[in-house]
């Protein structure tokens, strides 16, 4: 049996030949896990999209699947045993549309909670945050979205966001969102994030994002600034630096928190897997801004991945 490499030909099977075409079994372990994880991924969310099909009904195209997993250890001065997991699963539904998305994650997506686990700060509202929510739209383009289900603790939640593009030139644009949410401990709630990023060419960009999130349980507000800087080396290396600080409104507007790090990220052996090296230094309000340095090391599955595809 051929393996990944010699799997080319694939790309041009219909999307909605794909799910006949998994064939595991290979020599290499990694391989023919990575095959019957998709496989499995692939059978479970094509078999809920049967759910929203009325009798007779045949669907033109098969739901889609995609994600990340992430597990890494992140040593730092005063602190060696600090490991961290992470995934985030999407699931489209082409029986309704493409306007509704299933989400299983513990990172909400666009708020940029921090790589490093130190930074995650509970008093900041950046702890891990398990969901398990359904999104939809009125219409799949549309800035408009609404998300209802379980995050923060297993709390009942109810959002409202909307989110646009501006390209400002060629090479600068501005992105924003505004929400109100309402979760069933930490009652109503908003935020604001905007991002503005320039690329000086192909290789090389800037990013200067601005947020602020409001809890009504605490009557305060969250607030972050964040500078990254993107070298994107080839095809299969890219540097990403860091700094940020991040604080809260009361008892003034102060810091909590702030770091530097520059997050290296190379694929290794297969188009699905990453590798990341990340230094960084931190400073905590909670342990008197003492100076902490440590280094993160993660490895990363992406999915799917269709060179895995076979005949």
């Amino acid at each position: 049996m051929a393996v990944a490499q010699d799997a080319p030909v694939i790309k041009s099977i219909k999307q909605s030949d794909r799910q006949a075409l998994y064939y595991c079994d290979y020599p290499i372990w990694y391989d023919d896990w990575y095959c019957r994880f998709n496989s499995g991924m692939d059978n479970t969310v094509n078999n809920m999209n049967q759910w929203f099909f009325v009798d007779g009904e045949s669907p033109d195209a098969r739901a889609t699947v995609s994600g990340k997993i992430r597990l890494g250890w992140e040593p730092r001065s005063g602190d060696l045993g600090q490991f961290d997991s992470r995934f985030k699963v999407r699931v489209k539904l082409p029986a309704l549309e493409d306007r509704v998305e299933l989400l299983f994650t513990d990172e909400d997506d666009n708020v940029n909670q921090q790589s490093i686990k130190a930074a995650r700060n509970s008093e900041l509202g950046n702890q891990e945050e398990t969901t398990v929510a359904i999104q939809f739209r009125d219409k799949a383009d549309s800035p408009m979205s609404y998300r209802i289900g379980f995050g923060r603790s297993s709390q009942l939640y109810a959002r409202a966001r909307f989110r646009q593009s501006h390209e400002l030139t060629q090479k600068a644009a501005f992105n924003y969102f505004t929400e109100i949410n309402y979760y069933s401990g930490d009652k109503f709630g908003a935020e604001i994030n905007g991002i503005y990023s320039y690329a000086f060419n192909d290789d090389k960009a800037i990013e200067f994002g601005n947020s602020f999130r409001y809890r009504d349980n605490r009557e305060d507000w969250f607030w972050r600034h964040e500078l990254k800087y993107l070298y994107i080396y080839d095809a299969k290396q890219t540097f990403l630096f860091t700094a940020m600080i991040d604080g809260l409104s009361q008892p003034n507007y102060r810091k909590e928190q702030m770091l530097v790090s520059l997050r290296y990220k190379r694929n290794i052996l297969r188009p699905w897997l990453f590798i990341e090296i990340e230094p960084y230094v931190i400073w905590l309000r909670e342990e008197n801004f003492r100076t902490s340095a440590g280094i993160a090391m993660r490895f990363e599955v992406h999915f799917p991945d269709d060179s895995l595809l076979l005949r």
